[in-house]
């Protein structure tokens, strides 16, 4: 380990837990926590003096909730004689440019596949807690449908068969489906035929595009429960959900919120502390 500096931009326990850690690797550590509803401003910025002393950065994931991304990365920039290094997650079209331009390295951390392998597995526990409390029923038995079989969905649809639920796979993909068949799920192709949700008692949508109208909707049960773990705006119509009054809920950055102290451990394995 060399003497760096890094300074960390907070918004949920996941950049705490990686505050301590870095700090018992013996790094010097400035932490800005933006956890109590704070967000990036000018002013903010122009007080944190020592923030800008840091050699890297570790940013918000997903960097929305930092606020002002525009002005964090110009100001970033205007400091590349010391940062040379900065990591984060889903970061916004092009917003690394104004960085790369100045000479400094971005890491959008949600990129890497090994990170996403990983932060699969505590996104797929949370997804489930979430449908739980929104379900009158029992996962062991209930009829669920996982929309998308991408690194996600499978370890959704893996953990609710194990849990004793019926899973429907609805996807496009040929292999995709193929695969989820080979696995024991019942599968919907939504190539040759329209998403049915009729006799659901819980759906957990992972497709990152608008997939669940109101059409599909009018077909749910009213009892039934809808979680979106797709990135934001989500792939449903929860708007419609809530009017028709099916219990559904946007739940983006699972991980951060119920395995933070893991999820720090993934994305510090993935950055070279």
């Amino acid at each position: 380990m060399d003497s760096e500096m890094i300074g960390i931009i907070a918004s949920d326990m996941r950049q705490i837990y990686m505050s301590e850690m870095l700090k018992k690797k013996g790094y010097e550590v400035y932490l800005l926590d933006l956890r109590e509803g704070r967000r990036i401003s000018r002013e903010l910025l122009e007080k944190e003096n020592k923030l800008w002393r840091a050699d890297a950065l570790i940013l918000p994931i997903p960097l929305r909730k930092a606020g002002d991304t525009d002005l964090l990365s110009e100001t970033i920039a205007k400091h590349r004689d010391r940062i040379r290094k900065v990591y984060g997650g889903s970061f916004p079209k092009d917003w690394e440019k104004p960085l790369e331009e100045a000479g400094i390295l971005a890491v959008d951390l949600m990129e890497s596949p090994e990170v996403a392998k990983k932060n699969a597995i505590a996104t797929a526990e949370g997804a489930i807690a979430e449908l739980m409390k929104l379900m009158p029923v029992n996962v062991e038995g209930a009829r669920i449908v996982v929309t998308g079989f991408g690194t996600c969905g499978k370890v959704i649809a893996e953990k609710l068969y194990c849990l004793g639920a019926m899973v429907t796979v609805a996807a496009r993909s040929e292999r995709a489906l193929t695969l989820a068949g080979f696995f024991g799920f019942d599968v919907m192709d939504l190539a040759a035929e329209e998403l049915t949700l009729e006799g659901a008692d819980g759906v957990i949508n992972t497709v990152p595009a608008r997939i669940i109208g109101e059409k599909e909707i009018d077909g749910m049960r009213r009892d039934a429960a809808l979680i979106d773990i797709a990135s934001a705006p989500g792939g449903c119509d929860l708007a419609y959900c809530e009017r028709k009054g099916i219990p559904c809920k946007l739940t983006p950055g699972i991980p951060g919120i119920y395995s933070p102290k893991t999820s720090a451990q993934i994305l510090l394995q993935a950055m070279p502390f």
